[in-house]
């Protein structure tokens, strides 16, 4: 069991600080780690990374000076061996996900995001460790997406926390709840497509299969998700969103809860209805449907 959440603010508030508290009133669907994706904070590109060697940085920066130059840096360490790295680049669109792979190819180096103006903040524990861990950005934003884990498939590492990014689209992140029964036929494929896999999450493989048909159709996120709704087996919701939209998907069971709500100027997803209380104290929230794809604009 996990728990996903989503906001559009079409008013431009702080959509950090309304994601943390929707995870926070479903801390218990998973404990084991947390993240969001914010959208719209116009800071041009910006890459977040994870480091697990911190003699790698300068590996990095290496990398980064193949293919751009680095505006501004931030390195913040959790407390263990793992350093993670905000960095504001200069860097012509079509080389974002070159680096992006390039970056990934490197043992001990993982792109947490990499976009314009999206940043992605994850790491290992409750919310309050995500919080008390990163200096997050509570500047005005669009739209995001957020997720607690319960590691259920793979270890209780920091990268295989949510939301997940895939070079094939890299401005692309989603979360998930569920199950993938195919995983390793669908990762096997991905992989003759050339993706490079960095945990044994299986909603990486989402990420990969999601942000590939976003690649080969144009960026279109209601043709990817349906796309995904064929070709995943099991039970499972997505919430995806890039800089300009947000969607999700329901598998055709419909075991897995998604919840949404709009009022004010804002749509809130959320796996509990608990979690748009805070927001809206009277809430009747709508329920996806079975095998439902849905997508907004910005």
């Amino acid at each position: 069991m996990c728990g996903i959440a989503g906001v559009i603010n079409r008013k431009g508030t702080d959509v950090s600080g309304t994601l943390l508290e929707m995870l926070s009133l479903i801390q218990h669907r998973g404990m084991d780690a947390s993240g969001i994706a914010v959208y719209g904070n116009n800071e041009g590109v910006v890459l977040r990374a994870a480091i697990n060697d911190k003699e790698k940085y300068l590996v990095l920066k290496n990398i980064i000076a193949q293919y751009g130059a680095i505006a501004s840096e931030q390195i913040v360490k959790n407390g263990s061996q793992v350093v993670f790295a905000k960095i504001n680049l200069t860097i012509a669109q079509k080389d974002i996900p070159v680096l992006h792979a390039a970056i990934n190819a490197s043992e001990d180096l993982y792109v947490h995001s990499l976009g314009t103006g999206m940043t992605v903040y994850k790491d290992r524990g409750k919310v309050a460790d995500l919080i008390g861990h990163h200096h997050i950005d509570h500047k005005t934003a669009t739209h995001g997406i957020g997720h607690v884990r319960m590691a259920t498939e793979s270890a209780e590492d920091v990268n295989a926390a949510h939301p997940f990014v895939s070079p094939f689209y890299s401005d692309l992140s989603i979360v998930h709840n569920g199950q993938f029964t195919n995983y390793y036929n669908l990762r096997r494929s991905l992989e003759s497509k050339k993706a490079r896999f960095r945990t044994r999450n299986d909603s990486e493989v989402a990420s990969h299969l999601i942000a590939w048909a976003m690649m080969k159709n144009g960026g279109d996120l209601e043709d990817a998700l349906s796309y995904a709704l064929r070709e995943l087996d099991g039970i499972f919701c997505i919430i995806a969103a890039t800089s300009r939209q947000i969607g999700c998907v329901k598998d055709k069971m419909g075991i897995k809860p998604l919840l949404l709500f709009e009022q004010d100027g804002m749509t809130v997803f959320g796996s509990e209805q608990i979690e748009f209380t805070r927001l809206f104290p009277d809430v009747y929230a709508e329920e996806l449907e079975p095998g439902e794809v849905r997508v907004w604009n910005i």
